[in-house]
């Protein structure tokens, strides 16, 4: 699935799709808590706000992912 066939894919088909990506993490940005997933070669945001799911976000800029990045922390070794 290609970022433009998920973006003109009905409301249905997109959260399928986002729940069978690899999960890439969590965060809380205090007003939603956000699900970030990798579906092919493009990534998907899915908000969440008291349990009711409000949005998603499509995007492929890697940039994007850096409040998932910095939750990971260094590794030393």
């Amino acid at each position: 699935m290609s970022l433009y066939v998920f973006n003109t894919a009905d409301e249905m088909e997109q959260i399928e799709a986002f729940w069978n990506g690899v999960l890439v993490g969590k965060r809380n940005d205090g007003e939603f808590e956000i699900e970030c997933r990798q579906v092919e070669a493009f990534y998907v945001e899915y908000k969440i706000s008291y349990g009711q799911y409000i949005d998603m976000r499509s995007f492929t800029n890697p940039d994007l992912l850096q409040p998932y990045l910095d939750q990971m922390g260094t590794i030393e070794f």
